[in-house]
């Protein structure tokens, strides 16, 4: 009997991945650590990407993962019971707040080919397909750049921004995503607790791998401190996590990037 619920196993496009000659091989249920990362799209046409990092022990994922789609990005544990490998499919369900994502489909030890679904607040249901490359055992571990940049604070001006979803509000006219400056503009974290952003300034604590502003302009504003896609440190205001009790943004209407600017 397929642990899969009946309500997500409806939906889906099953697409097939060209696996590399001579490499791919059926996944076993203990096969350790696992690092996988691809794209998907869905059925409106909008691109996104998704990567994974987790250990493969008894037939069940346990670590973390990421999707961004139409803007928004879920970071988050592996749900337990609902991550797995099952009769050659891996199951990857990721949850942060009011957002889930899963990513799924038929996998061999070198990639993964099936569907993306899930729920995404403010965007709906989410339905349409994913592909991508899996890496098991050494190859599969954690990079170290990464992982090291989870929690660091960056203290350069970093260069911040978000996407703006245009259309697709009718039939026929798919979302497009276009990119903004954030009202921040610029921000600095400084390592005396202060920080500064384009055209204002205040004070901030850490708390764990995030940072709150306690103070000016953005006071409440809660930025998590995760590496961007180079590794670098960078910090991320998401959406939901950064409104005013009148439901009016603290930074912007969307999630908010603050990274370090090439060459900078």
């Amino acid at each position: 009997m397929s642990r899969h619920p009946g309500s997500v196993a409806c939906f889906g496009l099953a697409l097939v991945l060209a696996a590399g000659a001579g490499r791919a091989a059926p996944v076993t249920p203990n096969l350790g650590p696992i690092h996988g990362e691809g794209t998907l799209a869905d059925n409106d046409g909008n691109a996104g990407t998704w990567s994974i990092d987790a250990v493969l022990t008894g037939g069940d994922f346990a670590g973390r993962g990421t999707v961004t789609l139409r803007g928004v990005t879920v970071n988050g544990a592996l749900k337990r019971g609902r991550s797995y490998l099952e009769n050659g499919k891996c199951y990857f369900h990721i949850e942060q707040d009011r957002h889930r994502m899963e990513i799924s489909g038929p996998c061999t030890t070198d990639s993964i080919a099936g569907r993306a679904d899930g729920f995404l607040a403010g965007e709906g249901v989410i339905i349409g397909s994913a592909k991508g490359v899996l890496r098991f055992g050494r190859a599969g571990a954690p990079k170290p750049a990464a992982t090291a940049a989870t929690g660091v604070l960056p203290t350069n001006k970093l260069t911040c921004a978000w996407s703006e979803r245009i259309g697709g509000n009718v039939a026929g006219d798919p979302a497009r995503y276009e990119l903004r400056f954030s009202n921040m503009v610029t921000l600095t974290l400084g390592r005396d607790g202060s920080y500064r952003t384009n055209k204002a300034a205040g004070r901030y604590v850490r708390e764990g791998n995030t940072v709150r502003l306690t103070s000016g302009a953005f006071a409440g504003a809660v930025g998590r401190l995760e590496p961007d896609r180079s590794g670098q440190p960078a910090v991320y205001f998401e959406r939901d996590e950064n409104r005013r009790p009148n439901g009016v943004h603290i930074v912007d209407p969307g999630r908010t990037s603050c990274t370090t600017a090439r060459g900078g």
